[in-house]
């Protein structure tokens, strides 16, 4: 049954992306919110997708930021599910992502067009300056950003000390001055790293479980930062994953 499910999903993300992203090409023509509006289709349908070949909703705890406020969420990265659910949840953040991301092709337009900031990690300082720079220029917009602390996605169950939370993140909150909302969740569970199965009978509450934690405020060292970081995020995502296979 698993097969059945998560082969009717793929082909619904894969598939439904690709016609989407080509048929809407033209709105990169048009300013950023037009193509804000194609994003927020996506993420929708796919949120959608979820709901009707896995069975799982999506549970939020915890309290948005205003609106009007400019923050970084800094987001437990798992699977593939923050990055369609959060883009959507969070009104439209500038992304931070890995510069190759940008030359996909059609896809890495639209990250383009929609303010992503890319960075290139071989490059050391000069991408983070790089990065910097971007980053406050986003500020200037009123945009807030969206981050994925370790880089890459992390299974669950795997220690920080094997794949560490990075000082970009550190550099990002440092420059820009603003707060870091810490983001866990638990959709690692039913969304594993590279999996054409899904799992959604991990999920006892039937519901992928996103938590917003309280904000980091600007002024901590990197030292001081990057623990506390580390410690809110690991802590509550492992609670939520407990939770689920209790």
């Amino acid at each position: 049954m698993n097969f059945i499910r998560s082969l009717f999903f793929n082909i619904q993300f894969y598939v439904g992306t690709s016609i989407l992203v080509t048929v809407c090409l033209p709105c990169l023509l048009f300013p950023r919110p037009v193509v804000l509006f194609v994003n927020r289709v996506w993420c929708l349908i796919m949120i959608k997708g979820m709901k009707w070949w896995l069975n799982t909703d999506i549970k939020v705890e915890g309290e948005l930021p205003s609106k009007d406020k400019v923050v970084i969420y800094a987001i437990k990265h798992q699977s593939a599910w923050e990055t369609v659910f959060c883009t959507d949840f969070f009104s439209m953040p500038s992304i931070v992502l890995k510069k190759a991301l940008i030359f996909l092709p059609v896809i890495g337009l639209y990250f383009l067009r929609s303010g992503a900031i890319p960075i290139t990690r071989d490059q050391g300082i000069n991408a983070l300056k790089k990065m910097g720079r971007n980053a406050k220029i986003a500020v200037k917009k009123n945009r807030s950003m969206m981050i994925f602390p370790q880089g890459t996605r992390v299974s669950p169950g795997v220690s920080p000390k094997e794949k560490p939370y990075l000082p970009g993140v550190f550099f990002l909150y440092s420059q820009t001055k603003v707060p870091v909302v810490p983001v866990a969740h638990n959709a690692g569970l039913i969304w594993p790293k590279n999996s054409f199965i899904k799992y959604p009978e991990r999920l006892s509450s039937k519901s992928v479980t996103l938590k917003i934690l309280p904000e980091i405020q600007p002024g901590l060292p990197k030292k001081e930062f990057l623990s506390r970081l580390e410690t809110e995020i690991e802590n509550a995502s492992n609670e939520l994953i407990k939770k689920e296979l209790s």
